[in-house]
């Protein structure tokens, strides 16, 4: 992540400027903007609390945006600094000196995280096995996106590495932004002209994310591909460019403001107002809102921008002055390795089979880790002295220039080795890792997955079957009267229930995903006049059409079971559909969802809104008959396990029987 140090104003990367400007420029002062630091607090908080629990803060995602924006608007300052003061680019030094930045920490997250995982979740260490060198090498994005990776609806326990598609995003952006800027300065006539241009790659970026969203479809190609995230980036670019890093200047678009004396206060207006809108759209929206890639990333990146502006005005705001606030700068400063940090230890301390909510005291111990893992993290990886490393070729207008400044392989190698020696040790620790990821083979179907179940276990439906009561009336005094019909209301005794077996007469058709399809065998022992579909990965829109094909295949029944919810977010018409799909005399059920993802309580919650509505629908509440057993669940946090599976069919045949 960039630093938030700007130049001094001047006509940087301006086409055509003399050799007086670029000296100007180059001799001209740097400054820390105020404010700055205090964003990134913004937007780290809201990525913590978001990947912590998105129901806290939905949008909270949209801190990665704001993060664009200033490492868009910050590189693009330094760029033009460089060309003002030279006229070209160390292209390959531009380059290493990020990626030298960047690795020791990552190389630290990796090392840890395998230790972590090794020592507290093993079944994570495959897939840290697999995210490692991609993510080192900055191209996770794509390979999320080659593998269909979803972000918002990942399958399983998540990957304590995903994060670190971000950095992918900033180092490609690193890659291609400086030839572009280059170009631009030697094409372009004046600034305005380049502003166009930039203005045309923006729009460009956030139409291909609108055409490229799909609302039934995975958003991991437009979430984590350069082209569609670019338009964040290229926002703080535009601001660079057109601004020259003094800010924007509102007096020059509206001459009264100035005349009435209330620029001062316009700024301020609309610092505050941007940010008070990001916060408001992080509450309001979540990944799987249509608004998020039809325009709401745009949004945020330009609400971002115009803070961004009003803050690095020579004469800061009553914002950036807020934000800048000593307390807050220090957080900012450590922005970065917050947001490395963070997430590795939030999957790690927080598997997805804990089916018990965490109270607050484990939030603030868990946090207080964060912190303190951040700190030192920052502290010998961030701020301690590095050596500078040699100067590389220089890039002047796409060639290759000052063959004198070349460096070789040895003194870059002697350069990399002149550092501290904590780097050098937690650098080393983040090597040996990655090896051995690489060379230990690790079986991603682990023993503690649904396809290791062993065949033959003993199921518990048996022996809760020989434990059902009932109030049954036959032989009494009460049989064939007015009480017997108290008794049936009572026993819901349209159904029989075999006290030995467990097995009950109740003519049940499920429709369901892959979390029902781990309890067939139960759900046949139980509903043998049943009829079950279930199948890997079935989305909500499919039910009708699945209910449809199974009814003229002649397998019905009085009663049918929804279990689907799992593998997207639903819409309320969706739902409407599944219900009214069934004949209005048939009862219908709905199966609350129980999936380490945000889309969990946004379909439970509309579950419930939807049966409201219904005399002949009821919701069965899976989430809440499985909260606190965590033995019921494979290391997915979803899929059941033997005594899951025994508990999801005896839940159906207690809300369907009552028994």
């Amino acid at each position: 992540m960039e630093r938030a140090v700007i130049s001094g104003c001047g006509n940087l990367a301006v086409p055509n400027a003399g050799a007086s400007s670029r000296s100007s420029v180059a001799r001209s002062g740097k400054r820390r903007v105020l404010g700055l630091d205090g964003l990134r607090v913004i937007a780290i908080l809201g990525i913590v609390i978001y990947h912590a629990n998105p129901s806290w803060l939905p949008g909270g995602f949209f801190g990665v945006t704001v993060f664009f924006v200033i490492s868009g608007y910050l590189f693009t300052l330094s760029i033009q600094r460089e060309v003002a003061r030279t006229g070209s680019i160390e292209y390959g030094h531009l380059l290493l000196k990020r990626a030298v930045r960047l690795w020791p920490a990552m190389l630290a997250v990796v090392g840890v995280t395998v230790i972590l995982a090794a020592i507290r979740a093993p079944y994570l260490l495959p897939k840290v096995q697999s995210d490692a060198l991609p993510a080192l090498l900055f191209f996770e994005n794509i390979y999320y996106i080659v593998r269909q990776v979803s972000y918002f609806a990942a399958a399983g326990a998540p990957s304590p590495l995903t994060h670190l598609w971000y950095l992918g995003v900033v180092m490609q952006f690193y890659i291609v932004w400086p030839p572009v800027l280059l170009l631009l300065s030697r094409t372009m006539p004046t600034r305005r002209h380049a502003c166009y241009v930039v203005c045309a790659l923006i729009a460009l970026s956030s139409i291909a994310m609108w055409v490229l969203f799909d609302p039934m479809g995975d958003t991991a190609r437009i979430y984590y591909g350069l082209d569609t995230r670019a338009a964040e980036l290229l926002v703080g670019a535009l601001l660079a460019i057109a601004t020259g890093g003094c800010g924007v200047r509102l007096e020059r678009l509206v001459p009264a403001l100035r005349e009435r004396g209330v620029l001062p206060i316009a700024y301020d207006i609309i610092a505050a107002t941007s940010l008070f809108v990001i916060v408001t759209i992080m509450f309001t929206f979540n990944g799987y809102s249509h608004f998020v890639y039809r325009g709401g990333m745009l949004v945020v990146a330009i609400l971002s921008a115009l803070i961004v502006g009003c803050m690095s005005r020579s004469n800061p705001t009553l914002v950036g002055r807020v934000l800048g606030a000593p307390a807050l700068a220090e957080v900012g400063k450590r922005g970065y390795s917050l947001y490395l940090w963070h997430y590795p230890l939030l999957v790690i301390l927080n598997p997805v089979t804990n089916t018990a909510p965490l109270p607050w005291w484990g939030w603030l111990l868990e946090f207080a880790a964060i912190a303190a893992l951040s700190e030192l993290s920052y502290r010998l990886l961030e701020t301690a002295p590095v050596r500078p490393l040699p100067s590389v070729p220089t890039y002047v207008g796409g060639r290759v220039a000052g063959a004198q400044r070349g460096v070789s392989h040895s003194r870059l190698t002697r350069g990399l080795l002149a550092q501290p020696l904590p780097r050098l040790v937690i650098e080393g620790i983040g090597v040996l890792a990655v090896l051995v990821l690489m060379l230990v083979p690790l079986d991603a179907e682990t023993a503690n997955t649904p396809q290791a179940a062993a065949a033959g276990q003993e199921s518990a439906l048996t022996q809760q079957a020989e434990s059902l009561e009932s109030y049954d009336d036959s032989g009494t005094y009460f049989e064939r009267t007015a009480f017997d019909g108290a008794f049936s209301s009572i026993n819901n005794v349209n159904y029989d229930v075999d006290a030995q077996t467990g097995a009950t007469d109740a003519k049940v058709i499920l429709i369901g995903d892959s979390v029902p399809a781990g309890a067939i065998n139960q759900f046949e022992t139980i509903f043998p006049n049943g009829y079950i579909d279930a199948t890997v990965g079935r989305q909500i829109y499919d039910g009708p059409d699945i209910y449809t094909q199974d009814v003229d295949a002649g397998h019905d029944g009085d009663i049918v079971v929804w279990s689907l919810g799992n593998n997207g977010v639903a819409t309320e018409d969706q739902v409407k559909a599944l219900v009214e799909a069934v004949d209005p005399g048939k009862r219908v059920f709905l199966v609350t969802a129980r999936v380490p993802l945000a889309l969990q309580d946004l379909n439970n919650d509309l579950f419930r809104q939807v049966a409201a509505q219904y005399s002949n629908c009821e919701v069965i509440d899976w989430y809440a008959t499985s909260a606190g057993h965590d033995e019921y669940f494979w290391d997915d946090g979803t899929h059941l396990r033997p005594e899951g599976a025994d508990a999801y069919v005896l839940m159906l045949r207690e809300a369907i029987t009552g028994r």
